[in-house]
């Protein structure tokens, strides 16, 4: 088991806490692809979680990182980059995808580490 600072625990809490109101999110608008897609608060909602969760992904310590490669920390760092310049770009199947099948697993292994 890696130890993990005071300060990159307090950011991987963050980034749970964030996907968690990614899953209320889901449990309050559904899990419905057409009604995620027309419904522009549950988009916002989602997208905003996920580029918080990019942001704090990326202050995670170069060692917790190292010691954590099974975790996508670049790839959280990139679909916010993308959410911040590219906005017009974001996919919404992806971001679908993201949230149906990435979150939940990232959030389970992050508590794991916690």
């Amino acid at each position: 088991m890696i130890k993990i600072s005071d300060r990159d625990r307090e950011l991987i809490l963050r980034i749970i806490e964030h996907a968690a109101r990614i899953e209320s999110a889901r449990k309050r608008f559904g899990d419905n692809y057409s009604y995620f897609c027309n419904d522009a608060d549950y988009r916002d909602a989602v997208n905003m979680n996920i580029f918080q969760m990019g942001e704090l992904a990326n202050q995670i310590s170069e060692e917790a990182k190292e010691g954590l490669k099974d975790i996508p920390w670049h790839k959280m760092y990139g679909i916010r980059n993308i959410m911040a310049h590219a906005y017009l770009r974001v996919d919404a199947k992806t971001v679908w995808d993201t949230i149906i099948n990435d979150i939940p697993n990232l959030s389970d292994r992050l508590e794991d580490i916690i």
